[in-house]
């Protein structure tokens, strides 16, 4: 009833709907992720663990900054499932990005 006569009180609110994501369900994501992405496992066998290890590090790390970020300016950072999603596929961007470097400077070189 009273939000019928005041529309305000919902359109004028924010819902803080961002929870930190476990540590097994990162990894989860990461290891679901990084499924398809071709990581040299014969040479290296815990690569992929330190890479998924890496990005959970990563993320957790930027919730805590976050916190530390409000508790001195009152200001959010909000740290999402999204956030992490990017971080993912910016890791596989750039480590597509950089194979093809490598692979371009390979040839040049062979030639």
């Amino acid at each position: 009833q009273r939000l019928r006569m005041f529309p305000s009180l919902v359109n004028c609110c924010t819902i803080d709907w961002f929870r930190e994501w476990p540590n097994e369900a990162l990894k989860s994501v990461a290891n679901s992720f990084f499924a398809d992405v071709e990581l040299d496992s014969d040479t290296y066998p815990n690569l992929l663990q330190g890479v998924v290890d890496s990005c959970v590090f990563i993320h957790q790390s930027v919730e805590r900054k976050s916190k530390k970020y409000y508790d001195e300016l009152r200001r959010y950072n909000y740290v999402t499932p999204t956030s992490y999603l990017e971080l993912l596929a910016a890791f596989t961007g750039l480590l597509g990005a950089k194979r093809s470097e490598v692979l371009a400077a390979q040839h040049r070189y062979e030639m």
